[in-house]
């Protein structure tokens, strides 16, 4: 047999390295193939920002698109999202919507934005009446600490609120006092009082007992009614019609939620529409809570990212 030529011999060489390199390091040739056809996963980080308005640290989560490591020179729309009560900021990605988020992005459905996650005790992110600065810690300390730490864009017309439940009320009344900041607000299953409740008639009614509890919690204990009106989605939107008529309004409720908002949000729906004030409006099947809005993710972070122009 004749002796191999040295270029054979080379060529040979650098296919088996090749095939090494290949068979030792597979997540980086994994990386590469996946960079040209879906997206690869988004990561979640945790941490804690000063808030003055509150006068003490307070914890958050942050939520980066796939491409955030890689290219450190690109800046993202924003979604700050508000969490329910009794939740935290860990919510977002142990309840599943981060995956959600991953899944539409892999199906090319949404684009890339941050979702920053502030912790909202259960404070129905209000200025309350008791002192505690909720919505001025969103607002004043959490939004700019945010545009800071991470690359945003930090412009309002890239820049969406969001919430479920207690954090759907947040958002709305947030949105509405402040629609310069923002270029869209997204609520699920929102928690919308269409009157302030009063103390059930029987001890057995347990939704009243339970909507009447939440009421002494924000509105004070007795309910103010002056209080209520001026913090509450329903009530600001004749005050402010003409200020939000310009944000895009999106809003979805489940017929069978458990604690009764399909009424308020319905309410909702129908004052936004006597004000001439547009918005999509959602009244679906469904429950209440997170388990809701990962049915919805769909619909739901299909507006956001069209909201944002993200791609």
């Amino acid at each position: 047999m004749a002796p191999m030529p040295a270029s054979r011999l080379s060529a040979l060489a650098a296919t088996v390295v090749v095939a090494t390199i290949w068979s030792a390091c597979p997540a980086v040739a994994l990386q590469g193939a996946a960079a040209g056809s879906a997206p690869l996963a988004g990561r979640v980080a945790y941490g804690s920002f000063p808030s003055p308005s509150l006068g003490r640290d307070v914890g958050y989560a942050i939520s980066l698109p796939p491409s955030y490591d890689r290219d450190s020179t690109r800046r993202y729309p924003l979604v700050l999202f508000l969490h329910g009560l009794f939740n935290s900021e860990k919510d977002w990605e142990g309840r599943g919507i981060q995956a959600q988020i991953d899944r539409l992005r892999s199906e090319g459905r949404i684009g890339e934005f941050i979702v920053a996650v502030p912790y909202g005790a259960n404070s129905f992110y209000l200025n309350a009446k008791d002192g505690t600065k909720y919505e001025d810690a969103i607002v004043r300390d959490f939004l700019p600490f945010v545009d800071k730490t991470y690359r945003t864009t930090a412009k309002p017309s890239e820049r969406v609120i969001q919430g479920i439940s207690m954090g759907g009320f947040g958002a709305l009344v947030i949105a509405f006092k402040h629609p310069e900041m923002f270029t869209a607000v997204a609520a699920h299953c929102a928690a919308i009082f269409e009157e302030l409740p009063k103390p059930p008639a029987a001890a057995t009614d347990r939704r009243g007992s339970y909507r009447y509890e939440i009421a002494t919690k924000i509105f004070g204990n007795p309910p103010d009614d002056a209080f209520f009106r001026a913090n509450n989605p329903l009530g600001l939107i004749e005050s402010r019609a003409g200020r939000i008529k310009g944000m895009k309004i999106y809003f979805d409720v489940g017929e069978q939620d458990r604690y009764g908002f399909a009424t308020g949000n319905r309410s909702f729906d129908e004052a936004l529409t006597k004000a001439g004030v547009p918005h999509e409006f959602h009244l679906t099947t469904g429950d209440h809570g997170w388990s809701y809005l990962v049915g919805r993710s769909d619909a739901a972070f299909g507006f956001v990212s069209k909201a944002l122009g993200a791609r």
